[in-house]
């Protein structure tokens, strides 16, 4: 997009487009935070509430698959990939954060960890940013058929 404001004439769509060019969705990375950070509060409500420290084995696997159905309904909104990516990034403090209330309110009967690996995160961050990419992609290529 620089190099195409460039080599036009007009200074203030050239000046707009290399704003667009920059921008960065602060908004959309800040809706896909929070519906992250809540998947991470689901996870270890779940596991303290429901499965009482006796987690399936396939959580994980579960928590990856939810990370991209949450990163295709966020491509489904137009969020771009890299927001859903960064926005991802929040599930591991949400759950860390919901281990931190519940030692505080429950005390030993509270779990120690949010029962996921800490560096999985990255996973979730990429699968994310695949997922919404990959629906943006295809609304765009739907859309460029239907005219």
């Amino acid at each position: 997009m620089h190099n195409e404001a460039d080599s036009v004439n007009d200074q203030s769509w050239a000046m707009q487009t290399k704003l667009a060019a920059g921008r960065f969705g602060w908004r959309g990375a800040g809706v896909a935070a929070a519906m992250f950070a809540g998947l991470g509060v689901g996870l270890v409500g779940l596991t303290q509430f429901f499965w009482q420290h006796d987690a399936p084995n396939q959580l994980w696997l579960g928590v990856m698959v939810g990370s991209g159905v949450l990163g295709a309904l966020l491509g489904l909104r137009r969020m771009g990939p890299l927001e859903a990516g960064a926005g991802a990034l929040a599930f591991l403090p949400g759950a860390w954060l919901t281990v931190v209330a519940l030692q505080a309110t429950l005390g030993d009967a509270a779990p120690h960890d949010p029962g996921v690996a800490n560096q999985g995160v990255t996973a979730l961050a990429v699968i994310a940013a695949c997922a919404a990419g990959s629906v943006q992609s295809w609304a765009a290529v739907r859309r460029s058929r239907s005219v």
